[in-house]
């Protein structure tokens, strides 16, 4: 017998927008102005993380005049100075399920690594605002992913069980974190990076898949 989840906790980046690659191409283009490379880093890495976790990682395979504080600064300023069109990113499906889910009664979360702002302004973007019960931002926490804590935040304000959750996501970060915080999690098939998702509990290639997969353990449950 399939499991019924009573609460899906979306990723955004990667998942309900295809997002990643402008940042990651954003943070080279940047340290590069500070004679910094990532190169010789893995690219995955960079998938699902916010800044605060690649900093360190940043530092010992470069060496520099400038420090976290002062490169954080000048980078928020970056990204003012370099957005993101996010109209055009969009997952197509993304509505249509987030509908599904209502409809069928599921609670809806969003987890996310990225900030509020930028958060409020895909989900504005897409129109998705109204389709979620609790948004959450890896920045309300002293480490994102990995860490389990925003999955773990997530479900309780949600007040669901871990056990009885089922998270979407796309990067290794996010879904050792859903691992790690005991919830199911799905993984959308990665073609671009190369990330290891063995850890997630199943796979999609597309979002719309979601809708099917529920629907099946519905009609089996």
């Amino acid at each position: 017998m399939m499991q019924r989840f009573e609460a899906i906790i979306f990723d955004l980046d990667g998942v309900l927008v295809d997002s990643e690659e402008f940042y990651y191409q954003r943070r080279k283009a940047f340290l590069k102005n500070y004679n910094l490379s990532i190169e010789q880093i893995p690219i995955q890495f960079f998938i699902g993380a916010d800044m605060r976790s690649l900093w360190k990682t940043i530092f010992e395979v470069n060496d520099t005049i400038y420090d976290e504080a002062f490169l954080t600064e000048h980078y928020l300023k970056y990204k003012e100075e370099h957005p993101i069109d996010y109209s055009n990113l969009i997952e197509p499906d993304a509505k249509k399920v987030l509908q599904y889910l209502k409809r069928n009664g599921y609670k809806i979360g969003l987890a996310s690594s990225s900030t509020t702002a930028v958060i409020q302004e895909v989900l504005k973007e897409g129109q998705f605002t109204s389709y979620f019960d609790i948004v959450v931002s890896g920045t309300q926490f002293e480490k994102s992913k990995p860490n389990p804590e925003i999955y773990e935040y997530t479900a309780s304000k949600l007040e669901v069980k871990p056990e009885n959750c089922l998270v979407i996501e796309d990067s290794e970060k996010g879904i050792r974190a859903a691992y790690d915080a005991k919830m199911s999690v799905w993984a959308l098939k990665d073609l671009h990076f190369g990330m290891d998702q063995r850890l997630a509990d199943d796979s999609i290639a597309t979002l719309s898949e979601v809708c099917k997969k529920l629907q099946l353990s519905e009609e089996v449950g």
